[in-house]
């Protein structure tokens, strides 16, 4: 069985793909023609010319333009030699317009890609209808020609749009987001690990920087807010009241409320306990998390994204507000929370701080559990449950 991987948003489907193939399954990832440069396949390897034989760019954007030029015979030839198919981005309305089955769609993200109508406007009305389009094509593609679609659930959005398309009969809960680690040394980062290695508590934080008030309704919608304005607050009164302890606040030059970060930081006289780093891929990422004690997602949304998996993947302690209780999640997914320092206010933030450099030896080894835990639901563990389900598909396809 050959399996095609379609699409490659946040890199999930190259982890995926390598996850198969370490576990003997012969998978190939096909990026759409307009991959975003920073989910592409050597951003997240340091061995790429290993992976190379595998990977294959699709003739066709992800866009309207995509699925309206469609060369059929050019993309039918390339995938006639496999067997089995899953798609993320627009693959359902793709292989809709190529008659071919979708073995099984995995969004993006929370929520499933291109079924929501967006509203008529006159200045855009035409847009809007060809987009309808698309979201028709979706849309039927996701009912009549697709066999499974895994989402996972976590998020009323996803299930809602489940029910809203009607596709709960062909709905398998499993996580989405799948990180890859490879324990590696890039003599780049030099520099800046040994400036993280002179302080003895570290908080990690990569996640965008997205918090101002007339910012936050928009953001909020499209990737919850992050709060790191919070963070930054508990974090200068934590300096105040431990003055023994040399902390250091790593964050990234990303987002549209870097400069208010900075602006705010500045104000509270703590930039010497602040590192800012460059964007950079998550090979490196993954590395510089190493070193951490916390690493800190979103004080806003309900559920961690790549920034939680991430940390996760290196066995690191996470803060996040998850409005969830953990018997609400436990009833959703089937198993526990990992260890996450539940967090919306400031002075919860302050409080989790105080209390990691009183407890350390307690939260450290809550971190090797946390990689434990990573290693059973959703690395290699969740790799296996994806072969499992694959295999079994494709028994019933082949009958």
């Amino acid at each position: 069985m050959k399996i095609a991987l379609i699409g490659n948003m946040n890199n999930n489907f190259f982890s995926i793909m390598r996850y198969l193939r370490d576990l003997g399954l012969d998978a190939h990832l096909f990026m759409y023609e307009n991959q975003y440069d920073h989910f592409k396949p050597e951003k997240d390897t340091y061995h790429i010319e290993e992976y190379q034989p595998y990977i294959h760019i699709l003739p066709i954007v992800e866009s309207v333009k995509g699925l309206f030029f469609l060369d059929k015979k050019r993309i039918k030839l390339l995938l006639k030699e496999y067997d089995f198919f899953i798609g993320s981005g627009f693959a359902p309305a793709l292989f809709y317009r190529l008659d071919t089955p979708l073995d099984i769609f995995i969004p993006h993200d929370d929520g499933l890609e291109h079924t929501s109508n967006m509203p008529l406007t006159f200045v855009t009305i035409l847009k809007n209808l060809v987009r309808r389009y698309v979201t028709h094509l979706q849309v039927k593609g996701l009912q009549k020609n697709t066999t499974k679609v895994i989402a996972s659930g976590v998020q009323d959005i996803t299930n809602n749009a489940l029910e809203r398309v009607g596709l709960t009969q062909k709905y398998i809960k499993k996580y989405l987001l799948m990180v890859y680690l490879e324990e590696e040394n890039n003599p780049e980062l030099k520099t800046i690990i040994e400036k993280i290695k002179k302080h003895d508590f570290i908080i990690f934080s990569h996640t965008r920087h997205v918090w101002q008030e007339d910012a936050l309704e928009v953001q909020i919608k499209e990737d919850g807010g992050k709060g790191l304005n919070k963070l930054i607050i508990a974090y200068s009164q934590f300096i105040k009241k431990n003055h023994n302890s040399k902390p250091l606040l790593v964050f990234f030059e990303y987002g549209q409320d870097v400069e208010a970060s900075k602006e705010l930081i500045k104000e509270l006289q703590i930039e010497e306990y602040v590192l800012w780093l460059n964007l950079m891929p998550r090979k490196d990422i993954l590395q510089l998390i190493g070193y951490a004690d916390i690493v800190v997602d979103s004080l806003c949304a309900t559920m961690w994204g790549g920034v939680g998996w991430e940390g996760l993947t290196r066995g690191k302690i996470l803060m996040q507000n998850i409005v969830q209780s953990d018997e609400e999640y436990k009833e959703e997914m089937g198993h526990n929370l990992p260890f996450i320092l539940k967090a919306f206010t400031i002075e919860e933030v302050e409080k989790h701080l105080n209390d990691f450099v009183l407890n350390r030896k307690f939260y450290l080894d809550k971190a090797s559990q946390n990689r434990e835990w990573f290693d059973k639901y959703a690395g290699v563990g969740l790799a296996k449950e994806y072969k499992e389900i694959i295999e079994e598909l494709y028994k019933e396809k082949i009958k």
